[in-house]
């Protein structure tokens, strides 16, 4: 019963669903069965969408819902069918959408009225220019849709231009016609009015507004109260005659009145005409002079494209030349065209010529070597000698004329030598030691019995110098390239070295001493000893010392800054022991102020201090004395070995202070010492100094102490130095040396122009007097702002000055790298190396040198390489290693410790302890820690590189990005780091993307025992994934590495191994899979000797192109490949070569030996391969019976099939030309095309030849500027940085 109950139950279940599958069925009226193809269900499918109107621009899941209850949805068997045919149709249908709107706004729209349209609307000021307006516009269809060409566009802007400088001064006339007007109507006006009243009671009106200018306002208001004074004034004196009983009436007064008056407005009018004519004159010129700009920039790129043979001439090249547009259309006038074409000429010539002599010095490294001992073979047919159609006369003149200047250069820096050398400079020196002797002898000292190594007597130096053995002096010159280059004149270059010997005796014979001592000969006579002091021109020495230490006067405010801070340091040390010098609460600081002369010849810049100040002794001794400096007396004075008393002080020189006179004629500088147990009531006192006087003065300040305590120094700038007076210079200079040399803030005033209402103050007091009492104050508020809404005030310009605080960010360098933030480390590199993108990422540390030097350092890698850096591949310097030293900046500059080519890009900040400077603080002396700062920024940023690659793969795959390239050169050039940057290089394979080597390795199939690349230059990586070399590769599951930049080969080959495993390439021969068997080795020795046949025919067909054919084991689909033997040059190395000069232009025996070791490789599973098989052994078979033209047809194939396999295989075809026409009658025969079948070549000829010259080219025709010597020259000076140095005021 339970069995039957639960089939009854099955029974009833499987009749409902049928019921709900009918009624489904039926509501959407699907058939059991469609037997339609794919193409008509698609076709099917796009006719619904059509016909519900589907919106191509809306996606899959927004369309769904407006179709998918359409029985013709389920014609398509998938979904991702459906998609697909969706796809088609959205683009299907975009496009007739658009060609629909093309064809109707064609239709509706008038080109001419919409070129005039688009200039009415973007064309609003006549001093647009053509080429501006070409270039914003030149893609929009109302630009280009009307006219023949540009020309015609153009005449019609520059008429339009006309018309609306027209319209502009029509309106500009009435507008001052109406203005006039209403002055007149006003009746506000009389002859003591002012215009500030008048305008307050005019500026309602719409007339006030259409004079564009408040300046012309005023100045047509000046007119007008002139004529109407005159006016009033005539008709008083009327009245005066009226009543003395003088004749004229009233009338005649009215009469002259209006004709004055007529008389100003045309005087105005064509003042203003003579104003408005010159301004166009001025605009024609400026536009000229951008067109010619312009113009001559497009010629030199024409040159540059046309003309590369610098023996070429203008009558030759012009013909060239007028075919191209650039050339027609140029607005050069002749004359120039020929001087630029000259001067391109020259420097094609001065190329050539540096190439020669590059060529020179390679083949004659002496001054000895004979032009007859020069390859002149290989010479002659060098590039440059080609180029320049030198002959062996020509080039021996040329070499000649060499040698001079090379001997020349040489014998100058032979004399440098010896003037460096201070041993030959003994012999000069000798002459001091011993009083006077014989013609400038030596008189040795009496020195009793034991006369030692005088021997007493006189000793005559000039015979001294002349018996010298110049074996010593040699033994020091002879590793000096300088001494090694006269080797061929040894005698010649003795005499040279005894004459300098002797310049040098004689010479120091001639000097006077500034002091002498006698000393005393004998013990025991009483002789009176007699000391003197060195004297000196005071003005002058100390002009001499700052002029010779300083290079840039900039650094000036650096050391006055500097001194600053040492003040301020030292208060704040003193006060630790000495609570009175210093509350603790008043401001530590530094101001900077510039002030400028009434007259707006010169000024001043005002630097304060709060620091320990000076008083009058100190003054004395600290700046009226060269070289004594405070701070190491300060330093000396501490007590105790602790150093951290020492705080961070500058200074240590004492001849800062003396920069100020780079820049100043005077200076002047009042102190003040804080209160101290030792001066308990100090004093302010002055120091005043000018540049040219060898005394200075001290005196007591007349404005009494206003300083509280420090310093105040002022300097009277020189004529020249005035640019200093522009506060942003001044930023600058801070900012660029001092922005972080000390903790204490620093201020400039800095003044700006702003807007403020112009309110009279004495009708504001009027107000307030007049204000009731009685009258609630709130209420009376309230309706005087109501007033103030009403009318909106006069605004006036003005001056507001601020103190701007210049070091705001602190040296994050020195903060532990725990407590800096992400967004201060790009804030410091975006100020610090004005790259506004910020940068990929940083790297914080510190430590000690090997020196002992400690330091801190910021290491940055930028978000992009410049252009420059592959634009200029030769230098290497580097200019973003910021070395300080104690937060002042030093240098940019290593010199030969600067990093290497592949790390010139890098940006560093290096702030030591304590460097070796020289006195000026500009450049740095000699020191081991120079050395180490090259090693220490590489290792840091491989390291860091390192720690990106293994913890952030999103941020290393955007490095690798940028600077991919820069890693494949770092791991070719850096033979020390190479394996740690070749670990950090990325490279594409067939099966992934970014691998490096380590990864490669791991994905090593077994008893693999080589590393397989391909290499070809320029191509995509699909391109060499699909490459005839890896088809089997790929095909067994073998990882290949693709490299299709120039470095990847060449980092490759200077790697070699990578963890002991070589490097194949997969275009060589002798490829081994590594689990070859034996049998597949005697399968391949069997299909050697049945193809035998066809191997020996192939090999006499291909000849010179391969060295030998044999049956592959690479090839899987492809007929035939060429692969270059294991001693010969693949098709990349070859394009490797031919890019450099030296490979482009000489190609030796050994080169040419390379190149011919190609091996052909043949598919023996190939149908075309057997094929061509059998038709060989059937030629054999025929013997002397054979078909000849089978024959001929057979060797046609085999030569495209050869020049084929040299193409795909990435070589040259020898022949071009030759294998495009075997292919032509190979396609001429498959469609049935007489081979023979001659193609019609009847071409017009050229016309005759004109015997005359062109008479049109004016030649002297020189422009008006350059006969009325009217050229003009503005230069600025910029440095390193690209800031201006100089700036005009």
């Amino acid at each position: 019963m339970l069995e039957e109950e639960a089939r009854f139950a099955r029974e009833a279940e499987d009749t409902d669903a049928k019921k709900i599958q009918e009624n489904e069925r039926s509501q959407l009226n699907m058939p059991d069965r469609v037997d339609l193809s794919i193409e008509e269900a698609k076709a099917l499918f796009k006719t619904l969408l059509r016909e519900k109107d589907i919106s191509p621009l809306h996606p899959w899941d927004t369309s769904l819902p407006l179709f998918i209850s359409d029985p013709r949805y389920v014609l398509l068997p998938s979904v991702s069918a459906r998609r697909d045919a969706f796809d088609e149709y959205c683009r299907d249908r975009a496009r007739e959408l658009r060609q629909q709107n093309v064809k109707k706004e064609k239709a509706e729209a008038n080109p001419k009225e919409e070129y005039e349209r688009l200039l009415s609307q973007e064309v609003r000021s006549t001093r647009t220019s053509w080429s501006e307006f070409r270039r914003t516009w030149k893609k929009d269809r109302r630009f280009y849709g009307w006219g023949r060409d540009d020309r015609e566009r153009e005449k019609r802007f520059k008429e339009y231009l006309k018309e609306l400088g027209e319209k502009k001064r029509i309106a500009a006339e009435k507008a001052e016609v109406d203005f006039f007007t209403l002055l007149r109507e006003s009746g506000v006006v009389r002859s003591d009015s002012l215009w500030k009243d008048v305008k307050r009671k005019v500026s309602h009106d719409a007339r006030y507004d259409a004079v564009g200018s408040s300046s012309l306002r005023e100045e047509l208001f000046q007119i007008f109260l002139k004529a109407h004074g005159s006016s009033s004034s005539h008709s008083t004196s009327t009245k005066v005659m009226d009543e003395t009983g003088e004749n004229g009436t009233e009338e005649d007064a009215e009469r002259k009145r209006r004709e004055k008056k007529e008389q100003a407005l045309k005087e105005r009018e064509q003042k203003v005409r003579a104003d408005r004519t010159r301004m166009d004159a001025e605009i024609g010129r400026s536009k000229m002079g951008l067109n010619l700009e312009e113009g001559e920039r497009e010629f030199r790129t024409l040159l540059t494209d046309a003309v590369r043979d610098p023996q070429a001439t203008w009558e030759s090249t012009r013909p060239q030349l007028q075919t191209d547009p650039r050339f027609n259309n140029s607005p050069l006038p002749v004359n120039q065209q020929l001087h630029l074409f000259h001067a391109h000429v020259s420097q094609l010539q001065m190329k050539h010529l540096a190439g020669l002599r590059s060529l020179f010095e390679a083949h004659a490294p002496s001054l000895a070597t004979p032009f007859s001992a020069l390859p002149l073979e290989s010479i002659l047919k060098s590039l440059p000698v080609t180029k320049l159609a030198f002959d062996t006369r020509d080039l021996q003149q040329e070499y000649d004329k060499w040698q001079r200047e090379r001997t020349y250069e040489c014998r100058k820096a032979f004399d440098e030598m010896l003037a460096e050398n201070s041993f030959v400079e003994f012999w000069g020196r000798l002459g001091k030691i011993g009083g006077e002797g014989v013609e400038g002898g030596v008189k040795a000292d009496d020195l009793g019995e034991d006369e030692g190594e005088g021997f007493g007597g006189k000793v005559d130096m000039k015979a001294l110098a002349k018996s010298v053995d110049l074996s010593d002096i040699e033994k020091v010159l002879k590793n000096d390239k300088r001494y090694i280059m006269f080797e061929h004149v040894a005698a010649q270059r003795e005499r040279w070295l005894r004459r300098s010997t002797l310049e040098n005796v004689s010479s120091s014979g001639d000097t006077r001493t500034l002091s002498s001592s006698v000393f005393a000969q004998d013990a025991g006579t009483n002789t009176q000893k007699v000391t003197h002091d060195y004297q000196s021109d005071v003005a002058r020495l100390r002009k001499i010392v700052v002029n010779s230490l300083y290079s840039n006067r900039d650094v000036f405010l650096r050391e006055l800054i500097s001194n600053a801070n040492d003040a301020l340091e030292k208060l704040r040390l003193t006060a630790l022991t000495e609570k009175s010098v210093w509350d603790g609460v008043s401001p530590l600081n530094l101001t900077i102020k510039t002030e400028k002369d009434p007259n707006g010849q010169g000024g001043r810049i005002i630097i304060t201090d709060t620091g320990i100040g000076m008083s009058a002794a100190e003054l004395t001794t600290n700046l009226g004395t060269l070289a004594k400096s405070g701070t190491s007396d300060f330093l000396a004075g501490v007590d105790g070995d602790d150093s951290t008393a020492s705080g961070n002080l500058i200074g240590a020189f004492g001849l800062g202070f003396y920069s100020s006179f780079l820049v100043a004629d005077k200076v002047t500088v009042a102190s003040l010492p804080p209160p101290s147990s030792k001066n308990p009531n100090p004093t302010q006192t002055v120091f005043s100094s000018s540049a040219d006087e060898g005394s200075f003065e001290i005196y007591p300040d007349p404005r009494g102490n206003t300083l509280g305590h420090g310093t105040e120094i002022t300097l009277y700038l020189k004529s020249d130095a005035s640019h200093y007076l522009v506060t942003s210079n001044l930023m600058k200079l801070v900012n660029q040396h001092s922005g972080f040399s000390t903790a204490f803030p620093i201020y400039i005033w800095y003044e700006t122009e702003e807007e403020v209402p112009d309110v009279d103050e004495e009708v504001i007091s009027n107000e307030q007097e007049e204000k009731p009492t009685d009258v609630d104050e709130d209420e009376a508020v309230i309706e005087e702002d109501a007033e103030k809404e009403s009318v909106s005030p006069e605004m006036k310009k003005v001056i507001v000055g601020h103190w701007e605080h210049l070091n705001s960010q602190p040296p994050l360098w020195m903060r532990d790298p725990k407590t800096v933030t992400d967004e201060e480390y790009e804030l410091l590199y975006q100020g610090t190396f004005k790259d506004f993108q910020k940068p990929l990422a940083w790297h914080h540390f510190h430590g000690d040198s090997e020196s002992g030097v400690s330091f801190h350092a910021l290491i940055y890698i930028p978000s992009r390489l410049t252009e420059e850096f592959f634009n200029n591949p030769l230098d290497s310097s580097t200019k973003d290693v910021r070395l300080m030293v104690k937060h002042v900046f030093i240098t940019s500059d290593l010199g030969e410790y600067g990093l290497p080519k592949w790390a010139s890009w890098v940006k560093v900040i290096i702030d030591a302890d304590d460097l070796p400077l020289n006195v000026s603080r500009e450049t740095l002396q000699s020191s081991s820690f120079l050395k180490q700062i090259k090693q220490i920024v590489l290792r840091r940023l491989i390291q860091l590189f390192s720690k990106i690659a293994e913890e952030d793969q999103e941020k290393y795959t955007e490095i690798t990005k940028h600077y991919g390239q820069v890693l494949k050169l770092a791991a070719s050039e850096d033979s020390k780091n190479r394996q740690k940057l070749a670990a950090l290089v990325r490279l594409n394979t067939n099966q992934r993307e970014a691998v490096s080597f380590d990864s490669y390795l791991e994905n090593r199939k077994q008893g693999q025992k080589q590393i397989f690349y391909l290499a070809d230059m320029g191509k995509s990586i699909e391109h060499l994934s699909q490459s005839v070399f890896v088809e089997k590769l790929h095909a067994r599951g073998y990882e290949v590495l693709l490299l299709n930049e120039p470095l990847d080969e060449i980092m490759l080959q200077s790697i070699r191994y990578w963890k002991g495993v070589p490097f194949q390439d997969v275009a060589k021969a002798g490829l081994d899979f590594g689990d070859d068997t034996e049998e597949e080795k005697d399968a391949i020795a069997e299909l050697t000797d049945k193809y035998a046949p066809l191997l020996e025919w192939l090999q006499l067909e291909a000849g010179d192109n391969v060295k030998k054919v044999i049956v592959s084991n690479r090839l899987v689909t492809s007929p035939c490949a060429i692969v270059a033997d294991s001693m010969g040059y693949t098709a990349n190395v070859q394009k490797l070569m031919s890019a450099t000069s030296r490979g482009a232009q000489k190609i030796d025996a050994m080169q040419d030996f390379m190149r011919k070791q190609k091996v052909l490789e043949i598919n023996p599973r190939s149908p075309l391969i057997e094929g061509l098989l059998e038709h060989v052994e059937q030629l054999n078979a025929d013997g002397d019976d054979k078909d000849l033209d089978s024959e001929a047809q057979l060797k046609e194939v085999a030569s495209i099939l050869i020049d084929g396999a040299l193409v795909r295989s990435g070589f040259e075809v020898a022949n071009s030309n030759m294998f495009l026409t075997r292919v032509d009658r190979v396609l001429r025969r498959s469609l049935g095309v007489s081979e023979t079948a001659p193609t019609d070549d009847t071409v017009k000829p050229a016309p005759p030849v004109d015997p005359e010259l062109p008479s049109d080219i004016p030649v002297d025709d020189y422009p008006e500027e350059v006969k009325g010597n009217q050229i003009q020259f503005e230069m600025e000076e910029i440095d390193e940085h690209g800031n201006v140095v100089h700036d005009e005021l």
